[in-house]
This record gives structure tokens, C-alpha cells and sequence, in this order.
């Protein structure tokens, strides 16, 4: 799941930067860094259900635990990006939690911003807490994998909002790629977790 979710993670950062990569494609594999953590989810389901089945092992209950481990592991990430102030966002104005960064090896802003990264992280350890609930509740009902639809689903609407505050490239009507794949998954997962929850 680490690897697959980290190659889709690569392709996103690829495609949310294509003007760097286009003239150069065998920069695309490693040059430059970079990833966008948005796109992981895709390729870190397809991998586990991949392994789960391999391994015969139930593929719902699989996802359920790995989501709310990879959660905690995304809350976790942010620190990296509150230390070297990647992620730029816009100003706050006056506000007490407002940060900048003044040290000319970051890559923070010098005026005072949103701390985007830290409303992720804290938004992500929420998610964290609300699935272990759920699973807890809903673990050996089948059909199994409602805690990683509720993780999906909850991860999705963050980024969408969140995203209003980033100063990321635009893709496509005005949405950034991270609104935009939040969308797709806050789309498919809570109609989905609605169904089985109406049907139990």
C-alpha cells in the first residue's frame, strides 16, 4: 500500500506540474522530488487489494485497519512541511496563529499565512479518531471496508476545503487537483457508506 500509494502520489505531482516535466520526461521517475499526497489514496487501494487478495486475507478488513494507520501516517508527514514551509497559502491577516518563515533555506512565505499543513494534519487526526470509532462499532459486520470508505470520504471533503487556502496550480474550472480528486472520493464514499448503512 506504502508503494502504490507513493507511485500515484509521484503521477500527481507530475501531472500538478507538467509545465517542469514536459520538455524533460525522464525527469518524471525521481528528478526534482516531490509528490502530491492527494493522489496516494488511489494507488495505495488498488495495491492493497492486490496484496489482501494475494495473501487471501479479507480485503475489507484490510483496508479498514491500513486506512486509519495511514491517516496517523499522513497527520505525521505534515510535520516535514510545517518545518520546511513547502506548501504556500494565503495571507491571514492578523490572526495569533498566522506563521512565517524567515530563514532563507525554507520555502515558506515571509508574510504571515495560513498554516494549511497544520489544519491538514490536525483535520487528518480527527479522521484517525472518528474511523477507529467506527470501526470499532461496525468491525465483523460484513460487508467490511466502511471505515476506509469513511476515511476516503472525510479525507476528500478536507482537501477540498482546505485547498480554498493553498496557492497551488489550478487544473481544471477553477479547482486545484487536490479539490478535485477530494471531490471524486467524498463523491464515492459517502454515497457508498450511506447505502450499506441504510441497508444494515
Amino acid at each position: 500500500m506504502l508503494l502504490g500509494g507513493l507511485v500515484t502520489a509521484r503521477i500527481g505531482h507530475v501531472v500538478d506540474n507538467w509545465q517542469d516535466f514536459a520538455g524533460d520526461p525522464w525527469r518524471i521517475p525521481f528528478a526534482g522530488g516531490g509528490i502530491a499526497v492527494t493522489a496516494a489514496p488511489i494507488g495505495s487501494a488498488i495495491a492493497g487489494v492486490i496484496a489482501a487478495r494475494r495473501l487471501r486475507l479479507p480485503v475489507g478488513f484490510m483496508l479498514d485497519v491500513a486506512s486509519i494507520g495511514i491517516v496517523i501516517g499522513l497527520a505525521i508527514g505534515r510535520i516535514g512541511d510545517v518545518i520546511n514551509g513547502e506548501h504556500h497559502a494565503v495571507a491571514c491577516g492578523s490572526l495569533p496563529w498566522c506563521v512565517r518563515y524567515t530563514h532563507p533555506e525554507t520555502l515558506g512565505q515571509a508574510t504571515p499565512v495560513h498554516p494549511v499543513v497544520v489544519y491538514d494534519a490536525l483535520w487528518d487526526l480527527v479522521i484517525a479518531a472518528l474511523a477507529y470509532a467506527y470501526w470499532r462499532r461496525v468491525r465483523g459486520r460484513q460487508p467490511e471496508g466502511r471505515a476506509w470508505l469513511l476515511v476516503l470520504g472525510l479525507y476528500g471533503a478536507g482537501r477540498v476545503a482546505s485547498s480554498f487556502l493553498r496557492l497551488d496550480p489550478v487544473l481544471l474550472g477553477g479547482l486545484q487537483e487536490a479539490q478535485i480528486l477530494g471531490l471524486a472520493y467524498a463523491l464515492a464514499a459517502f454515497p457508498a457508506l450511506l447505502a450499506i448503512e441504510r441497508r444494515q
